[in-house]
């Protein structure tokens, strides 16, 4: 993060991560003028190590004003800087993926080089990437994998620096991770009420929302309305906005006309209200006497999932999405346990541990595991914004915006969330690198919680390219399904599955400090609890 201060104005510029599919942007008014660019991720130099010469004549830029020295106003100063972070920040994704070419492997922008040691099991080199000296998750952070029928295989924790290990019950915010919540809930509300609620429904035809309509588009003289399925996938056009209201939004120009290209924008925060207006003037909300967005989401989905008191929606991210707030895309907070809740009926297809059908098998595969983008095409294939250089309406400095959307790799999107690898895996990771993911291909689930914006550790990109060697390490040797229902968790001891026992080791831990509460545990690849995948119907 790089925080700037020409002519008295606070700028905080923050981009580029794992998953950074997004910019945002809101103005507040004078006096001073204040600028929140974020994106899902950031680049950003630690305070505590060294500026590169890059950095320093970059600061020393901003530091003397020189980058301003022909800008009319302070906004006008404010985008100098923001294009030329931009362009260095491109300059650096092209340099990555000239090197990569040449190299002959795929090595995404600004992701980890590290990769599973034959020396070293998969579990103990994922705890070695989030226990490095990048660490900044100041809460601590804690991940767990799940099995098909619900039974805990692995769960470890990295401790905070003042001393706190993260648990199952600590509630972090989930920011971009919170339109998994939203999706399902849409989702649901399509299984329920399929009259009402179906993806080729376009926004305007709910009452009340007669107005969200006519979108002007770029270099388009027809006008535009949006569906369901634009805005759960993202190719609604809709731009990038973080403080925006309701009435901000109608009135957007959309960048290209809908279901045509990818934009990673804020699609499930219509979403969301949405859900809200309509299940509050229903018979159900009437006589549930609900009133608003968190009313709606507890009903609907939190209490059927049996999520806790502590997934809701938060005034912590109040102030960063506006007065009025709700916002389905980025204001959730949740537990490890809750958001594992939800992993483990994505794992099961829309139906719950307990065998209740939340959403039926037959729209879960086609809702929420094929990739639903235009022409079954991957997001980096989408992603074309026009204008070559960045401007307030348009975040493209210096070409960033297609470096940021592109560097998830190859990903694809549905109702759910991303989808990865010819859907084998479908989830999706927050702004604070709090992360959701299921394997269909390895029959697992998995959450990560945190509160880290920068992730110089890389684990949002160490997850996408190495979950698949983590959940092949954690298989039980010897076995190779067990039926739905039935005991999936042993104990592998010297290379055989035995029952399991709690004298299985099931966790390892992180220390920070000395002593024996900040002790590094390391993984016994002999003697460790493993799991068995559930067999296919």
């Amino acid at each position: 993060s790089h925080f700037f201060s020409p002519k008295g104005i606070p700028h905080f510029f923050s981009l580029a991560g794992q998953q950074a599919a997004g910019l945002m942007i809101r103005f507040t008014p004078a006096p001073a003028l204040t600028v929140l660019v974020a994106a899902l991720g950031t680049i950003a130099a630690r305070s505590d190590e060294p500026a590169s010469p890059e950095e320093a004549a970059f600061s020393a830029a901003v530091a003397t004003d020189d980058v301003c020295a022909n800008a009319d106003d302070e906004q006008s100063c404010a985008l100098m800087h923001l294009q030329l972070r931009g362009k260095k920040l491109a300059a650096e994704a092209a340099e990555a993926s000239e090197d990569a070419d040449e190299a002959g492997e795929q090595v995404w922008p600004w992701s980890s080089s590290s990769s599973s040691s034959s020396k070293t099991n998969a579990i103990d080199a994922f705890n070695d990437q989030l226990d490095s000296s990048t660490f900044q998750a100041g809460e601590g952070l804690f991940y767990e994998f799940r099995t098909y029928n619900d039974e805990q295989v692995w769960f470890g924790s990295v401790e905070a620096r003042q001393g706190h290990y993260a648990t199952a019950e600590d509630a972090f915010p989930l920011a971009s991770a919170s339109k998994l919540f939203t999706a399902f809930a849409v989702m649901y509300t399509m299984q329920i009420r399929p009259k009402d609620w179906y993806p080729e429904k376009q926004v305007n035809q709910f009452p009340g929302w007669e107005s969200f309509c006519c979108f002007n588009v770029e270099f388009e003289v027809k006008k535009s309305n949006l569906t369901i399925h634009d805005l759960l996938t993202h190719t609604s056009g809709l731009p990038f906005s973080m403080r925006a209201s309701l009435a901000d939004i109608q009135k957007q120009t959309l960048f290209y006309k809908p279901g045509t290209q990818f934009g990673y924008t804020l699609g499930h925060r219509v979403l969301g209200w949405m859900l809200r207006d309509y299940w509050v003037a229903s018979a159900e909300g009437k006589k549930q006497g609900l009133k608003d967005i968190n009313d709606v989401y507890r009903w609907l989905i939190f209490d059927p999932l049996g999520l806790s008191s502590k997934t809701q929606f938060s005034d912590f991210m109040h102030h960063a999405f506006g007065h009025e707030g709700g916002a389905g895309d980025a204001s959730i907070t949740s537990t490890g346990a809750d958001l594992a809740k939800l992993a483990v009926v994505a794992l099961r297809r829309g139906k719950l541990p307990s065998g209740k059908v939340m959403i039926s098998t037959t729209n879960w595969n086609k809702w929420a595991v094929p990739n639903l983008l235009p022409g079954g095409k991957l997001s980096k294939d989408l992603v074309k914004w026009e204008g070559a250089d960045g401007s307030w309406h348009n975040w493209n400095f210096g070409g960033a915006k297609d470096q940021i959307m592109q560097q998830s790799g190859d990903y694809g999107w549905n109702y759910f969330g991303a989808t990865y690898y010819d859907s084998k895996e479908i989830g999706w990771c927050g702004f604070f690198s709090s992360c959701l993911r299921v394997s269909y291909e390895n029959n697992l689930a998995f959450v990560m919680m945190q509160r880290d914006v920068s992730d110089m550790k890389k684990s949002k990109p160490y997850l996408v390219q190495h979950f698949a060697d983590m959940a092949k390490f954690l298989q039980c040797p010897g076995k190779k399904c067990v039926a739905a229902g039935g005991k999936s968790v042993f104990c592998d001891q010297g290379g055989k599955a035995i029952a399991w026992s709690a004298s299985c080791p099931m966790n390892a831990t992180r220390g920070k400090g000395w002593g024996a509460s900040h002790t590094d545990h390391k993984v016994d690849a002999a003697h460790h609890t493993c799991y068995v995948p559930t067999c296919k119907a």
